[in-house]
């Protein structure tokens, strides 16, 4: 396993993660989404799961989350995480933790 590409904005997705990820999009007819690539890499995002129901949606706030997560793909050091409206690439330092659902 390599380690992940850095970038002067930052660390990146995998090559073999966006090229899985645009099979995903286009065959699903979903958009590719990074903007919680860097998070998760810092551990300021998280997946998140409900303790009583056991749905999985990505957190990065008490406001700021994703719909359900309908599938978990390792990709290299990633993860492609794929939801009800989009595709999103994550970071393989990606955290998990038990959440009370806003949905709720």
């Amino acid at each position: 396993m390599s380690a992940p590409t850095t970038s002067p904005t930052g660390p990146l997705p995998s090559p073999q993660a966006l090229v899985n990820a645009a099979k995903l999009s286009i065959e699903q007819d979903k958009p590719i989404q990074l903007d919680y690539y860097v998070e998760t890499f810092n551990k300021t995002a998280f997946l998140g799961q409900d303790e009583k129901s056991g749905e999985r949606m990505l957190v990065k706030s008490s406001d700021e989350f994703t719909s359900l997560i309908k599938n978990v793909y390792k990709v290299s050091d990633d993860y492609i995480i794929v939801t009800e409206n989009s595709v999103y690439i994550v970071s393989g330092k990606i955290e998990r933790r038990m959440i009370t659902s806003p949905r709720s």
